[in-house]
């Protein structure tokens, strides 16, 4: 599903893009509420949590957005191909985990350790679990995920995890979440 040469054509366009605003969810009772709304219409459970933790990280970390942005989380999905875009124009991958991990090199270097290492900002809390759950289940499940911050992306196909360079920069984060329908 994730050819590189079609990412990156995505990724440039949703730098331009202004998404509609009905498809953002300022808060997080109303992203939760269009959760939800997922969860009614589909019956994917495991897919609404790998979705919920993407999509509750946005209000979880982003203390900074992009000037002239909406605030809070683009959340779309279309249940007959089985795909959920979350997108969100906060700080980044990056920028977060700088905040508690200091001499993060690249963005590359960010998407790796976010969805590989135990790493919180919250101690003595035994958190920053979320998207290791997210690469753990997509892996085991032989689902997709892309997963851009800044100059980098993670992609996970064929239970494998590739973390890239690209030439395409996202302030924020962008998710693309593809599934096998499961009942």
């Amino acid at each position: 599903m994730f050819l590189a040469d079609s990412i990156d054509a995505y990724v440039s366009d949703y730098r331009s893009v202004s998404f509609a605003l009905e498809s953002f969810a300022k808060f997080r009772d109303i992203f939760n509420a269009r959760l939800d709304a997922f969860i009614s219409c589909t019956n994917q459970y495991l897919v609404a949590a790998i979705i919920g933790e993407i999509g509750n990280n946005t209000f979880d970390h982003n203390y900074v957005y992009q000037s002239g942005k909406p605030k809070g989380v683009y959340f779309l999905h279309d249940e007959k191909v089985n795909v959920a875009v979350l997108a969100d124009y906060g700080s980044g991958i990056r920028t977060t985990l700088s905040r508690i991990k200091h001499g993060i090199a690249s963005d590359k270097d960010a998407l790796q350790i976010a969805f590989t290492q135990m790493i919180s900002g919250r101690a003595p809390e035994q958190r920053g679990n979320g998207l290791k759950f997210v690469c753990k289940t997509i892996c085991e499940r032989s689902w997709n995920l892309y997963f851009h911050s800044g100059a980098a992306f993670a992609a996970i196909q064929n239970g494998k995890i590739t973390f890239c360079e690209s030439n395409c920069t996202v302030s924020g984060c962008l998710a693309i979440v593809h599934w096998e329908a499961c009942i």
